[in-house]
């Protein structure tokens, strides 16, 4: 009968989960059918073949503790019917049994850090995924913004070309009109010619970079094969930054040191690995405990009912009109334990490996955030030059035209200045384009891009 399970055999027969700390809660029930028949040993029994039959059903819930014990309810029932006159005197009868079971580790397994061991894991193992999900996230905010500042880049590049070009057709319908009134030379006409035909070549390859830049946004922004999508124009609506003066953007730069700060804090990777530091600390606590000695305490009470009427045994039982009281302690010392000596030296290597990795991150993400610093350093003062570089080329053309118009130059001169000035425009559009990725690329080294305006 279940309720005459001995002590020492409910220890035995625990599962491995319970002993070692790693219990979850669970409810189970069962039931079973048995028929059979054998032959009598005793004339008393009445009968020379003995016949039984037998029905039962159990249920339990096992409920843990974060001390690292539980708590084991169960009911077993059992309706039995023989033609033996030695089974009791009774040819049905019906035993019922309840049973409270508390099962505490007192050495391996003990504690709440090792019970919610597992708990801590998963958790953890959630915390590193929304990390992962975040910096995936930053990553792809990234690509955007590049792409969205290559397209910009690309129309302000267009723009340029158009205007060079407007420039070249002004200065070949002037050429033209010299030649006609008889004051200008072939050589010029051609010379307009050929600047004019060069524009127009630097207009379509401006033409082509556009769609170029429009589609590699659309792949981020539009992963598939929509048509519709493809061919759909893009319009951006911010356009490159205006940086303030250099002075005072140079001021806006974080110090490097105060840049790590904010890095060290916020970084998908370090927050990242410093979880998987956590967790490789949990497993180095639970293999602490698994090299200790096995030593379990069993406090039991059990309630056994037996009568011809099942409503009677049960009643028996569940009044405990007949219990069965038990304490008990379970000591068990391995000898060799090589398996908790082997895995408690794996769990610490794998821990000092682990801050090892971190100490590289922590480099490379120092590294990373210089870089970003000395590139918008950069950035702000390219900028700036540009600028420079535009006001003095616009007006050593506009000087050259007027020496022109005089008879002081030549045309060959004054396309000369004006290839100077489309360079400079090209390098004022790009220098501002530099910037705004600079800024990105800043905020991204330290963990901060989609969270903070740019």
């Amino acid at each position: 009968m279940p309720g005459n399970r001995s002590p020492s055999a409910a220890i035995s027969q625990a599962p491995a989960s319970v002993l070692s700390g790693e219990t979850r809660t669970r409810a189970s029930t069962g039931c079973g059918v048995s028929d059979g028949e054998f032959e009598a040993q005793s004339s008393l029994s009445g009968t020379s073949v003995i016949e039984e039959e037998s029905l039962s059903a159990s249920a339990g819930l096992l409920l843990p503790l974060q001390t690292g014990g539980s708590f084991d309810f169960t009911f077993d029932t059992v309706e039995s019917e023989s033609n033996n006159s030695l089974a009791q005197g009774i040819d049905e009868a019906t035993t019922d049994t309840f049973g409270i079971e508390f099962r505490q580790p007192l050495l391996r397994g003990f504690g709440r850090n090792y019970a919610t061991s597992e708990q801590q894991q998963a958790d953890l193992e959630y915390q590193r995924q929304l990390e992962e999900y975040r910096l995936t996230r930053q990553e792809l905010i990234a690509s955007v913004a590049n792409a969205y500042w290559d397209l910009v880049t690309a129309l302000g590049q267009l723009d340029v070309a158009q205007e060079t070009l407007d420039l070249g057709l002004n200065q070949l319908d002037q050429n033209q009109r010299r030649l006609d009134a008889g004051v200008g030379t072939k050589v010029e006409v051609l010379q307009a010619e050929a600047n004019v035909a060069q524009r127009r070549e630097q207009l379509l390859l401006r033409q082509t970079e556009v769609k170029g830049a429009a589609d590699r946004l659309k792949a981020i922004l539009y992963p598939g094969t929509d048509a519709q999508k493809w061919d759909s124009e893009l319009r951006p609506t911010t356009p490159l930054p205006e940086p303030p003066p250099p002075e005072e953007g140079l001021k806006l730069v974080p110090r490097w040191g105060n840049a790590w700060v904010v890095a060290q804090e916020s970084r998908s990777e370090l927050r990242q690995q410093r979880i998987v530091i956590s967790s490789a600390e949990v497993n180095v606590a639970r293999a602490v405990s698994d090299r200790r000695p096995t030593l379990d305490l069993l406090l039991a009470s059990r309630s056994r009912g037996f009568d011809a009427e099942s409503d009677e045994a049960f009643d028996k039982s569940i009044g405990w009109d007949f219990p069965q009281n038990t304490a008990a302690l379970a000591f068990t010392f391995p000898i060799f334990n090589r398996a908790g000596r082997y895995g408690l030296e794996r769990a610490r290597a794998n821990l000092r490996a682990q801050r090892l990795v971190y100490d590289q991150v922590e480099s490379q993400v120092v590294a990373e955030v210089r870089a970003a610093i000395r590139q918008v350093t950069y950035a702000v003062e390219a900028v700036a030059a540009a600028d420079k570089s535009y006001e003095y080329s616009k007006q050593q053309l506009e000087a050259e035209d007027a020496r022109y118009r005089e008879g002081l130059s030549t045309n060959f001169q004054v396309l000369e200045y004006q290839q100077q000035l489309a360079e400079a425009l090209y390098n004022k559009n790009l220098a501002r384009a530099v910037l705004a990725k600079a800024l990105v690329n800043l905020q991204r080294s330290q963990g901060i891009l989609g969270e903070v305006s740019l």
